[in-house]
């Protein structure tokens, strides 16, 4: 459904409203035609970015055939009518007027006069209801021509000593501060598929803990606040109540601050015909738990990522909590561009964390030659699965710990629950590779099925046996991360949804794999949150990761062009 002007004017206006009135729970109608001529946050000497941006982003979903209900910090997204396309010319305007706001802020902190900002926003969004049918390649250039008259402006009022690059990149870490100025939400996404109603439910998880807190509120003295640059110290001047409020997630790209980055608890819903929801399984992912400065101390690096270490196990009441990696565990050194590996994420982790908990799975193309660790805690579930089901099905159970691989499959093959059938179908997937020689694995992964990706599907696997098995008995939850906790944790999140409705509901459609991963790109509910709260404002979407034979259907909806503005070229 295209929206018009006037209904971006009315959504804004009632956007507006609901963020005065956290009472107002309703959802808006379609039909109404009261509109206002004025945009809310935008008048002709001021402009209120936080309520732009969230009409502008409720205006987005709308398109997407995406309704919400808000309440305070609660939202609810509501799939009335899924979408082929999630392109929203909104997610462009709102990482312009973030751009904006990013350059006031600056100014600001500076004591400088950011007035010029704040009119160049009211002037673009005069016009932004005329160009809002243009093309998507029409709002990538608009961004690039907004962005570098923004830099040049910098230029003149706050850095004149600077060359416009620098200018640039410091533009990008002020974009992610002020997202801080936005309510960050509990967020839902409802959907159906055949009828039944099913939830993605992401919710803060972590507040800071009390020596991660003294840390800020002491930060000058402090090692790791002393290496940043000076202007990101101002940032942090600026924003330390956001820091400490437990209300906001730390945004992903401010990674050298004490604190996990980007970190949700999630749980997969269904809802019966009374809208009771139960739930299916549930896990945690983040961004990366270290500090990504590489500096000539380690021990600053070290100190932040063992106490964010201490903070998951403080709010997960340690559990035996298992962390999965999903980096590459390698130095990939470009010449003249530096080095592009993540051993610096992965070892330090993997040391802080032990090897009983450390899960490293790389699913992307770098790294995929470094041999993954998986398999004791795989074998592991095997044992937890087989106590569980011991008596249920104790021929099955005993050709999982002493059978072979034929033994399984025909046991498997005798059980009548649809629901126990998928899980050991899915068991047999992670004992097959947990059993291989690491060189097999290779080989499979690289050559073999080098157009599915092997290793996502033991990840995805993993985390839905481990939230499926969770719900029945005491196993120990799951973290997986990556490095900003958006993209290859974004996909391996819907992968691991997709397994774990399927597991649930096994009645549904032969193609379910397939019918259930449409439906779960159409919510946008991963791409979603890749551009609020931890993510990036107007990021909509994950930059592309290899995919898997089912995603490989819908590249174009879980990497959309808008994911990739995270670093913006000059003109």
């Amino acid at each position: 459904m295209a929206v018009s002007p006037q209904m971006a004017d009315k959504e804004l206006a009632l956007s507006h409203q609901e963020q005065e009135d956290d009472d107002d729970e309703g959802y808006y109608s379609d039909s109404d035609n009261s509109l206002k001529t004025a945009l809310p946050g935008h008048e002709a000497n001021n402009v209120d970015f936080a309520v732009l941006i969230h009409g502008l982003r409720r205006i987005a979903d709308l398109k997407r055939g995406i309704r919400w209900d808000v309440s305070g910090d609660r939202l609810i997204r509501e799939v009335a009518d899924g979408k082929d396309s999630l392109y929203a010319a909104e997610d462009y305007a709102v990482q312009i007027l973030n751009i904006y706001r990013a350059a006031k802020r600056t100014s600001d902190v500076y004591g400088k006069n950011g007035a010029l900002f704040a009119s160049m926003a009211n002037r673009f969004m005069d016009y932004y209801g005329n160009e809002v049918e243009k093309s998507e390649e029409f709002w990538i250039q608009k961004i690039k021509n907004e962005n570098t008259k923004v830099v040049s402006k910098l230029h003149k009022i706050v850095f004149p000593n600077q060359d416009m690059d620098a200018i640039n990149k410091k533009l990008r870490l002020a974009e992610n501060y002020v997202g801080l100025d936005d309510t960050h939400y509990n967020v839902t996404t409802t959907f159906t598929i055949e009828g039944k109603k099913f939830g993605l439910e992401d919710k803060k998880w972590l507040t800071l803990t009390e020596r991660q807190k003294q840390a800020y509120l002491n930060r000058k003295s402090q090692k790791w606040y002393k290496r940043l640059d000076p202007f990101e110290q101002k940032l942090i001047d600026a924003y330390l109540n956001k820091f400490l409020d437990g209300n906001h997630y730390i945004p992903t790209q401010i990674r050298n601050l004490p604190g996990c980055r980007n970190a949700y608890q999630k749980r997969i819903l269904a809802y019966d015909q009374n809208n009771n929801p139960t739930v299916l399984g549930r896990y945690y992912h983040s961004g990366a738990l270290v500090s990504l400065i590489q500096d000539k101390d380690p021990t600053i690096s070290q100190q932040i990522t063992q106490e964010n270490w201490n903070q998951i196990l403080q709010h997960a009441q340690d559990q035996g909590i298992e962390v999965m990696s999903l980096n590459h565990n390698t130095d990939f050194i470009v010449p003249f561009l530096g080095n592009f590996g993540e051993k610096h994420i992965v070892e330090p982790v993997k040391r802080i964390v032990g090897a009983k908990r450390f899960i490293y799975l790389p699913i992307n193309h770098i790294g995929t030659l470094t041999r993954p660790i998986f398999k004791n805690q795989v074998n592991k579930l095997v044992q937890e699965s087989t106590n569980f089901y011991q008596k249920r099905y104790p021929n099955l159970c005993d050709a999982f710990i002493k059978g072979t691989k034929m033994d399984r499959k025909k046991q498997i093959e005798q059980i009548k629950d649809p629901k126990d059938q998928d899980y050991f179908n899915r068991l047999e997937q992670l004992k097959e590779p947990a059993e291989n020689s690491d060189i097999k694995n290779t080989r499979i992964h690289n050559v073999d099925a080098v157009t599915n990706n092997y290793y996502a599907d033991i990840a995805s696997n993993y985390i839905a046996c481990k939230a499926v098995l969770g719900q029945a008995t005491s196993t120990a939850p799951v973290l997986f991360f990556c490095k900003s906790g958006k993209d290859r944790t974004g996909c391996t999140s819907s992968w691991g949804d997709k397994n774990i409705i399927g597991m649930n509901h096994s009645s549904l459609a032969e193609d379910k794999d397939i019918e259930i991963s449409r439906q779960l790109v159409q919510t946008g509910h991963y791409q979603f949150l890749a551009s609020v709260n931890g993510g990036m404002p107007g990021r909509f979407g994950m930059k592309p990761v290899r995919v898997n034979t089912i995603t490989s259907n819908f590249t174009q909806q879980l990497f959309p062009k808008a994911a990739r503005s995270t670093a913006i070229d000059l003109n």
